[in-house]
């Protein structure tokens, strides 16, 4: 049951909490990648906590800026999600709570007029395909080069991606 289409979003931002600053995402249409996008602004410009940006600083890989704002990071991605939610995607995300739940909450509340009916709903997870399929979700998963380096959002959507047609298949991840 790989057949379909899905958008796999991936955020970074300030700390768990904080203001999401960079997203990437793969969709895949039956199996396949067919389209990526990427956009950031400097994570300097995003709310969020000193230990949020330290964790920035000791982990993210080198991020190229697209935006000068979060707004406009926002504003970049809900285009994106229009464009694949009028050709039928669904959005899939690793773990929905808090990072990229905050960050499409966020979306929202930028043009709540007319984005309040266009909202991925059911947001769809990884982390609960993986456990449907007798796998631990929080489990680390092997990556293959085309899904490095970690953190980097579009690399880090390329492995949800991955994991998450294969559950759909029925495939145990590898």
């Amino acid at each position: 049951m790989a057949e379909g289409r899905y958008m796999v979003l991936d955020v970074e931002s300030v700390g768990l909490h904080g203001e999401g600053f960079a997203f990437g995402f793969v969709v895949v249409e039956n199996g396949s990648e067919i389209r990526t996008g990427y956009e950031a602004c400097p994570s300097e410009t995003a709310t969020g906590s000193d230990y949020g940006r330290a964790w920035i600083a000791e982990n993210l890989p080198y991020l190229p800026t697209t935006c000068a704002s979060p707004g406009e990071v926002r504003n970049r991605f809900w285009s994106a999600w229009e464009e694949e939610l009028a050709k039928g995607a669904i959005l899939v995300v690793e773990n929905g709570w808090p990072v990229e739940a905050r960050f499409l909450a966020a979306c929202v509340d930028n043009d709540p007029v007319a984005r309040l009916a266009a909202g991925p709903f059911p947001l769809h997870e990884v982390s609960t395909a993986l456990l449907a399929s007798g796998q631990d979700p929080m489990a680390e998963h092997g990556r293959k080069p085309e899904e490095l380096p970690k953190h980097h959002p579009v690399a880090d959507a390329r492995q949800s991606a991955r994991l998450f047609v294969q559950c759909l298949a029925r495939k145990v991840p590898s």
